[in-house]
């Protein structure tokens, strides 16, 4: 792996602490789809969810997320930078994340993000984002799964 210059790193931790801010904000859709490539194949299917590709895939389901719920709140932490190579990048981080549902249900889950980002020429964007969990997955995710 190629070194990653700091003002690179920076630069795409800001991208990852952006695409937080802007799901943490509940109405943020530009924000979020801002953070990605139009083609970007955004992969959930760890909770049971579809994984999706692209700006319109990934702004239906934030809507989705956003008509559910009332609160959420993303930690992010241990940035780490495992692929570079002056254009492209795969980076991970820890997250923590909270949701308060309008139902009165709540969600906390532990685990890492994990992205490929690119250099454009509007900046650092993802091509791909997964998240795997580090905790048991609560109760209603498991389900989700189809886990007992």
């Amino acid at each position: 792996m190629a070194h990653c210059p700091v003002e690179d790193r920076m630069a795409i931790e800001d991208l990852i602490v952006a695409y937080a801010a802007a799901v943490d904000s509940m109405s943020d859709l530009d924000g979020i789809c801002a953070i990605f490539t139009g083609d970007a194949e955004f992969d959930l299917s760890g909770i049971g969810m579809t994984k999706v590709v692209g700006h319109a895939a990934i702004r239906s389901f934030y809507e989705a997320v956003f008509a559910a719920n009332s609160h959420h709140a993303h930690y992010l932490s241990n940035f780490a930078v495992s692929g570079y190579d002056g254009d492209s990048a795969v980076v991970r981080c820890y997250v923590q994340g909270m949701a308060q549902a309008k139902d009165g249900g709540s969600l906390t889950v532990h685990g890492r993000y994990h992205f490929a980002v690119v250099r454009t020429a509007a900046g650092w964007k993802a091509t791909r984002y997964h998240m795997d969990f580090l905790m048991p997955l609560p109760a209603v995710l498991a389900d989700a799964r189809g886990e007992p």
